[in-house]
């Protein structure tokens, strides 16, 4: 069974730099539609807050896409630390009571997907520097989550 793995902030939206407008967003039709598309069990694996996640979330109206919120307060450590990936993909496992699993990850931090990957995940960077840095940690690389999730969805990633 294969697992979307979704990092929040500045993956799965822009998040802006004044704080202030942190929670000033609104849904996208675009982004919606696409999630929708995609025939596979997603999570949200973040280093913020539940609360912050589930807010998000609701506010892009693609809360009930996701599966499950891994966050800050939910387990017992954060990314890139490898007891916090293998933490979320047991937990994936146990729940889900299936040994044979696909894992993909979509972060925007390298330290995170580098971690991801000895774990054996496959990994997706999101970043405007996609195009410019190449780490062998790297499986794919995308300006952003919709053209990465068009061409995940299109050649089954």
């Amino acid at each position: 069974m294969k697992y979307y793995i979704f990092d929040l902030d500045d993956t799965l939206y822009k998040n802006p730099k004044d704080l202030n407008k942190m929670y000033d967003i609104n849904p996208d039709t675009e982004l919606i539609n696409i999630l929708n598309n995609c025939p596979y069990k997603k999570y949200i694996y973040t280093n913020a807050t539940y609360d912050h996640a589930n807010i998000i979330l609701n506010k892009l109206k693609i809360q009930r896409l996701f599966k499950k919120i891994y966050s800050r307060d939910t387990i017992p450590s954060m990314k890139p630390n490898y007891q916090s990936v293998r933490d979320v993909e047991n937990n994936i496992i146990f729940s889900e009571n299936n040994k044979d699993n696909n894992f993909v990850f979509f972060d925007d931090l390298l330290p995170n997907l580098k971690t991801a990957k000895k774990r054996g995940w496959k990994t997706v960077w999101i970043s405007p520097f996609y195009d410019s840095i190449r780490h062998d940690f790297i499986d794919y690389s995308f300006p952003d989550i919709k053209s990465c999730m068009m061409y995940c969805n299109k050649y089954d990633i």
